[in-house]
């Protein structure tokens, strides 16, 4: 399914409400410095290439193939300068359609091809000097401020956090109303939190019975940490506060299907996160119990996609993973 028959069909399905989909973006830089924008065929604005992840793909599968489909070129990726998911960023198309938008955007170094516009969603392409850029839309501004920063760690706060706008789990359960069972890609996060043994937190989850890390799915109108903040605190009892992000999780390979039948192909910022306060106690809902568990006990207890993200954390690269 390319990207735009992906939005398409839930177009088709949910009409112009709003929805998040995810996004792969490139800034790409040459040997002179200069940053390649490209000027938008759907509201005609200069911006940095890239496009909708689709069911069956990774983010950088697509982020690859929708920067060879809009400008030719094939590129060398670097590095994940920053997940992008405030409201402040949320976009209101032409045509009525408003989407929440999830965006990985990742320093990338051009190495082949030609670069030519595709003329159905780039209408222009151009190198621009970092110091003479035009008018860009708030989020592309954000992405290349955070780049021009230089700092290794991936950027995850940039724009206001706000406030669901739906209660906790109506925007999947809205889309299943009207898709049924079938693919979607879903931005979630997770957290990896360690008490002072250096033990990490774990909740039994209600809806398999197995041990995972504590986490959930994005609400409309909420930043992706806020997210990581609202689900700890429902499933665990504890307030927490994420400290970096260790990775973005997005293989296809670790599409779920629920015991219900529904699939779902997440996007999980899985962040490290401290505990603030509260108490630790399972809600009975989603978890049905909780604590805190030594590292010599996680292949007993965890699937491999929760033990990658534990080690992860644990290694403290200087740079988010993507896989």
């Amino acid at each position: 399914m390319a990207s735009m028959d992906y939005v398409r069909w839930l177009r088709a399905r949910i009409g112009p409400e709003p929805i998040w989909l995810v996004y792969a973006t490139a800034l790409i830089v040459n040997e002179a410095g200069h940053v390649l924008l490209q000027r938008r065929a759907d509201f005609e604005a200069w911006g940095l290439p890239g496009g909708v992840m689709e069911p069956g793909e990774s983010l950088l599968q697509a982020l690859h193939r929708e920067v060879e489909e809009e400008t030719g070129l094939t590129v060398q990726v670097e590095r994940l300068i920053g997940l992008y998911t405030s409201p402040d960023f949320m976009v209101h198309y032409p045509n009525g359609d408003t989407v929440h938008p999830v965006t990985a955007c990742f320093l990338a170094r051009p190495v082949g091809g030609a670069l030519r516009p595709d003329g159905r969603e780039s209408l222009a392409l151009q190198w621009f000097p970092q110091q003479e850029l035009p008018p860009l839309p708030r989020w592309y501004a954000a992405m290349i401020a955070d780049y021009q920063r230089g700092d290794l760690a991936a950027a995850f706060r940039s724009g206001a956090p706000g406030r669901p706008l739906r209660s906790p789990g109506e925007t999947i359960w809205r889309l299943r109303e009207r898709v049924g069972p079938a693919t979607l890609v879903v931005p979630a996060a997770s957290a990896v939190i360690f008490n002072e043994r250096g033990e990490i937190l774990l909740h039994r989850r209600s809806d398999n019975g197995r041990w995972g890390l504590p986490g959930g799915i994005m609400e409309i109108g909420e930043r992706i940490d806020q997210t990581l903040v609202r689900e700890v605190a429902e499933e665990t009892g504890l307030q927490v506060e994420p400290l970096r992000l260790v990775g973005l999780y997005t293989h296809p390979a670790w599409t779920v299907t629920y015991p219900n039948g529904d699939r779902s192909q997440p996007v999980v910022a899985c962040f490290e996160a401290r505990i603030t306060g509260g108490r630790l106690q399972a809600d009975g809902i989603e978890s049905l119990e909780v604590g805190f568990f030594p590292r010599d006990r996680l292949d007993e207890l965890l699937d491999v996609r929760w033990r990658v993200r534990i080690e992860d954390a644990v290694a403290r690269y200087p740079y988010a993973v993507v896989m």
